[in-house]
């Protein structure tokens, strides 16, 4: 497996490329990840919609997660697997490394 190319690429002009894994992931995926790996400060409950909404009213960080609760986002990268000859690191190595070299900051 060679590299993921650069924005240069000429088979990638004109076209979006999205280097992310194809499946969606929710946020209770990743605490659950988290948590199976030893990182216990990590909670897996999930907290009413109700409440959420009216922790909304007072905190605009909550307001903005309002739009998420409830859906799954995620990303068709075939185009971008074809054009790089490339496959994305799994999606629970992605998130152990990340939280691996952000540990001593938490």
């Amino acid at each position: 497996m060679r590299p993921l190319g650069t924005v240069t690429e000429e088979k990638a002009k004109g076209k979006r490329v999205l280097p992310t894994t194809s499946s969606a992931c929710s946020f209770m995926e990743v605490a659950k990840i988290l948590k199976d790996n030893g990182y216990d400060k990590v909670s897996t409950k999930k907290g009413p919609v109700f409440m959420i909404k009216i922790m909304s009213l007072f905190d605009k960080e909550v307001k903005g997660m309002l739009p998420l609760i409830g859906k799954s986002i995620g990303a068709d990268n075939s185009e971008t697997k074809k054009i790089f000859n490339w496959e994305p690191i799994p999606f629970e190595k992605t998130i152990l490394d990340t939280a691996s070299s952000i540990n001593n900051l938490i």
